[in-house]
């Protein structure tokens, strides 16, 4: 499955998912990406990400890929210092391959460029978020956000078509 930074990303993906799902569900993963000879971390998280929405269904999946999203950011913050975590915030989603970053302005937080929309999505008629990919990325967005303010979670808003960016706002109660 690709080497380097690469493998380890996967690797990571697969024991957050075998806490998640269970090793048996990551068995049958695992085999189907190996049939289908996939090996870059796009492709393996969208394969991934689609078998689990014909598994446990549409909300079964977001729930679980949100899930994923949230654990990813809680393990890069609790691997790096609270002085770096903003950075890691902008910068880890192009690290991972899945977009070009992430911004964020008060108590709204975009992903920039996602690698899915244009490359999956929209090419099979997606709307934006209506897919478990994107569900992912609102749990990593969703991550970060809740440690930086405090608020409950975050929903998403709107995508910028032209700007090619999907918008998350602040969920607080």
């Amino acid at each position: 499955m690709g080497g380097g930074l690469s493998n380890e990303i996967v690797e990571d993906l697969f024991q957050i998912l075998d806490s998640i799902v269970g090793s048996k569900a990551v068995s049958l993963l695992k085999r189907r990406i190996e049939e289908k000879g996939l090996t870059s971390p796009v492709d393996i998280a969208f394969e991934i990400s689609t078998t689990l929405g014909e598994i446990f269904g549409e909300k079964g999946a977001f729930a679980t890929l949100r899930e994923i999203g949230r654990q990813v950011a809680r393990d890069l913050m609790e691997n790096h210092p609270k002085e770096e975590w903003e950075e890691v915030f902008q910068k880890g989603l192009n690290l991972l391959g899945f977009a070009k970053g992430v911004e964020r302005k008060g108590d709204l937080a975009c992903i920039c460029s996602c690698v899915f929309y244009p490359q999956y999505l929209q090419r099979e008629g997606f709307e934006p978020i209506k897919h478990p990919v994107c569900w992912m990325g609102l749990g990593f967005v969703e991550g970060f956000m809740k440690a930086f303010t405090g608020a409950h979670g975050v929903r998403f808003k709107e995508r910028d078509f032209e700007g090619n960016k999907c918008w998350f706002e602040l969920v607080r109660f």
